[in-house]
């Protein structure tokens, strides 16, 4: 592909997910994401036939970023307490790239949940989860940890990395207005993997 249809295609990508973020599918209008683009309607028919099409790999690519780092929590080797840390580190890099993430990808699940069973084994996800529960039940046996549902673990970890950048409008005028919110938002990650460990530790 030539370097300026690859920008172009780049441009269309960059204009979809800002329109598709604050519209979502139903909302948003090709001409809108043309006109965001800088190209004309007829350039982006080009490259995506239909709103659906261009939809899906916006969708896709940013649903592929927020389950990432969970399967990379899954599927690692580390100690428990460790895994923990990492995961929260990579999602507060993930999501301080990504803003608009968290907010599109839950909107979209809630409006058609179908959408997403052809993508949640990405990165080992599901495999992961089996290995991850074995290992946070060891833990518990071990006397490492207190009694937990492992399923209740894996979802507190993601609720407290993800739900922070998914409540940023709310929580930027109510909890910290005087405050710069990327640099609340950077310093969470340890604070929030060391209040998770320390709900567990035994």
């Amino acid at each position: 592909m030539e370097k300026k249809s690859i920008e172009t295609q780049e441009n269309i990508l960059n204009a979809a997910r800002i329109i598709f973020a604050k519209k979502g599918l139903s909302g948003a209008r090709m001409q809108e994401i043309a006109d965001h683009a800088g190209i004309n309607k007829a350039l982006l028919h080009y490259y995506y036939r239909n709103k659906e099409k261009l939809f899906e790999q916006v969708f896709e690519e940013a649903f592929k970023k927020l389950i990432r780092p969970l399967g990379a929590f899954l599927t690692d080797d580390s100690e428990l307490f460790q895994k923990i840390r990492n995961i929260c580190k990579l999602y507060n890099e993930v999501l301080t790239k990504y803003p608009f993430i968290p907010n599109f990808v839950i909107n979209e699940m809630n409006i058609d949940p179908s959408r997403i069973l052809n993508l949640l084994d990405i990165g080992g996800v599901k495999e992961g989860k089996i290995k991850t529960a074995i290992q946070i039940n060891e833990a518990i046996k071990t006397g490492m940890i207190r009694p937990i549902d492992p399923r209740e673990l894996i979802l507190n970890i993601i609720s407290l990395s993800v739900f922070p950048f998914a409540s940023r409008p709310i929580s930027e005028q109510f909890l910290y207005k005087d405050e710069d919110m990327d640099e609340v938002l950077k310093s969470r990650a340890d604070g929030v993997a060391e209040f998770i460990i320390q709900s567990i530790k035994i």
